[in-house]
Parts: C-alpha cells; structure tokens; sequence
C-alpha cells in the first residue's frame, strides 16, 4: 500500500486541522496514512508541556499514524522544523508528502531533499497575504520567505476553480502548467444536516428567547473572522437597516467591530466568539437566514453548512462564493449592497423559499465526503 503523509500546523479545531482530518479519511483503506502536525504553543496550548519529540508516533484508531514535532512559533519554525521533519520523512519514507497549506511552501525543498523520489503536493486554498494586505511588511516578508517556495512542488490541489485561477496569476506559469486538480471541500454531513422536522416559528422564538434576544421577529446569522475581506461592515448595515431582527456573529469581536457596533447603535448585534460543532448546528438550524457578503473567499463553507442544515442562504456574488452558490441562493452585486441583503431577508421572512431546491441538492452532494474522497484518490493515485 503506498504511503502519504500530510503535514499540518494547526490542531483540529481549525479549518486547516479539520481539512487535514478530512483528507485522512478520504485516502483511508486505500493508502498507508501518516499525519506530522507540526506544532507550537499557539494552536497546541493543551499540549504545550507535553513530552516534544520528533520521534513521537501514535497509531490513531481511525487508521492513520500521527508523529510531531514542535517549535515556539511558526516564525522559529522557519528555522526549527527543518532538520525534525527530514528526520520524520526518512523514517516514513513516503510516495507522497501532502502540504495543508502555502504557508508551509518553506518546507517544500526540505522534503525533496529528504526524500528526493517523493512526490509533494500543495494544497492552494485562498487568496494571499500580500494580496489582501499590499501595504503591510509583516505579510510581504510571509510572501517571500514562507509562501514563495511552495511553487517548488510537484503539483497542486486547489479548493475552487476561482482560487486556481488566482493561484496561477500570482506564481505564474510554473505553478498554472504543473499538474493540479479542483478537489473542493467536504462538509460533515453527519453534523450539519436538515433536523427531523422543519423548525417552526415557536421553535425559533424559543431558541432565540433562551439566547437572549428576545422580541426579535427573526435571526441572521454570519460566521467568520474579522478581516477586510469578509466585508463584516455591510452585514452591520443590514442589521442597522433592519432593527427588528437579531443579527448574530460568531468570531472573535475585535476593537473594530465593538466600535462599529457601539457608533451605529446596534442593539441587536449579537457576538459568540465560537461555539462547539453541535452548538453552531443549533445556530445554522435555527437561524431565518445566513448571510455571507465576504469580497473574496476560497471556498466559503458556512452558507453550504448552513444550506444543508435547512437553512437558506445569501452571499456576495463574489470569488467562490458565486462559483458556488450561483443558482442556489440569492447572489449580492455589488457586495456592499446592504439593501439587497435586507430585501432577501424580508422575502424569507414573509415565508419564501429563496434556495432553489434541485441545486443545492447537487452542491451537497458534490460537497459529500463521498465525492471528496473520489476526486482526492483520483489525483493521488496518479504519483503511485
């Protein structure tokens, strides 16, 4: 059976950590499955003073070998992860190294040299840092020395078509020739998923009640972090707009955020800076509508959670979202149209279903971890 190894550096709780956990039950049965996490403090504080091996391997009961190694940051990662993870390599001696993320593109060359007949792979998922933030050195100085080198693989896979077509224009010719293949992203479809029953009215008033937003006809709700991209602004706009309605976000509330909310007035703005998966559950199912005006996204899981939770959806006609979600659900352009946004939430609030059943039918099932599997295994297969 060939072997692969994908590398991560965040835990399971993230988007990252959950994708790597993703792609290990894709490949399982079909391949000899390792995982090296890659951690520091940060995304390990329950570990931190935990025995620091590189040596570390534990065979998980869901079929793969977990091994670590650890560092103070990513930043001294740079240089401290180097000779551990060659070590860890050679032990395993893989077909395949698998990447999580450019970020960790840096250790591209360590592992061709470690093993020089592996074939590695680089997961290409969003836009970049220096593109969202042109004018900041912290994210220029990312670009060069962690991010560059990940054109340096063998091949590429990509979570829409928008983002490789972003990925081509910023690597270029190298990257857009190399082999590569859109494998999209699963949803937990044992997690998120329609309740036995639709909710009713009472149901929703009552779970708002114990929430804490009482005397509100309705619920928004919109998950994601506070960055210029996510375009939080216009979403505090619709609630302004609409006041009469509780708006709930769940990430963490920055000083930005708090002071938007505090100068607008927005009594019905309601933070959580995170739940557990069957809390956010809660949230998606009982929700009158998820709002997603993000101006760039590589692929946009939320509104798809939401989607397969019953819930209907609006986003931005923008990057992935519109890759997926066009005839789906209601699409906003310009993005900071907040009327637009508001005119969808009086029309499913008036009782209309805005989600056109038969294609969201299709993108969940093509957002199956059944089909993700497929689509992964096709690609990989081809290296061994």
């Amino acid at each position: 059976m060939p072997k692969i190894v994908f590398i991560c550096d965040k835990n399971e709780r993230t988007s990252f950590g959950r994708l790597t956990m993703n792609l290990l039950d894709a490949v399982c049965g079909k391949f000899d499955a390792h995982v090296l996490w890659l951690k520091t403090p940060k995304f390990f504080p329950d570990e931190v003073n935990a025995e620091k091996s590189a040596k570390m391997s534990v065979a998980d009961a869901r079929g793969f070998t977990a091994h670590e190694v650890w560092a103070k940051s990513l930043y001294t990662g740079f240089f401290a992860f180097r000779s551990p993870l060659k070590k860890v390599l050679r032990e395993i001696a893989p077909d395949i190294v698998f990447f999580i993320r450019p970020e960790l593109g840096f250790l591209v060359p360590m592992a061709k040299s470690a093993c020089p007949s592996t074939k590695s792979v680089m997961f290409v998922h969003d836009t970049f840092a220096e593109t969202l933030y042109p004018h900041s050195v912290k994210f220029r100085l990312l670009n060069m020395f962690f991010i560059r080198p990940t054109v340096c693989a063998d091949s590429f896979v990509y979570n829409s078509e928008w983002t490789r077509g972003e990925a081509a224009k910023y690597f270029g010719k190298k990257m857009a020739d190399a082999p590569g293949k859109v494998i999209g992203c699963p949803i937990d479809s044992a997690l998120f998923n329609m309740p036995d029953s639709p909710m009713t009215q009472e149901e929703r008033a009552a779970f708002r009640k114990k929430h804490g937003m009482r005397n509100y006809k309705g619920m928004c709700l919109n998950v994601s972090l506070d960055e210029p991209r996510k375009n939080i602004d216009t979403y505090f706009e619709m609630a302004r707009l609409r006041p009469d309605v509780a708006f709930v976000r769940v990430g963490k509330f920055s000083e930005r955020l708090r002071n938007i909310v505090n100068e607008k007035k927005l009594y019905n703005v309601f933070h959580f800076n995170e739940f557990k998966a069957l809390e956010l559950r809660e949230f998606y199912r009982h929700a009158d509508l998820m709002v997603y005006p993000s101006f760039l996204e590589g692929f946009g899981l939320p509104p798809i959670e939401a989607i397969a939770c019953g819930t209907p959806a609006v986003g931005a006609a923008t990057s992935a979202v519109r890759e997926n979600l066009a005839g789906v659900c209601p699409l906003v352009d310009p993005p900071t149209d907040a009327e637009a946004y508001a005119a969808v939430l009086d029309r499913v609030l008036a009782g209309e279903n805005v989600v056109e059943e038969t294609a969201a039918k299709a993108l969940l099932e093509r957002c199956s971890m059944e089909k993700f599997a497929s689509r992964v295994c096709e690609f990989l297969e081809k290296f061994v």
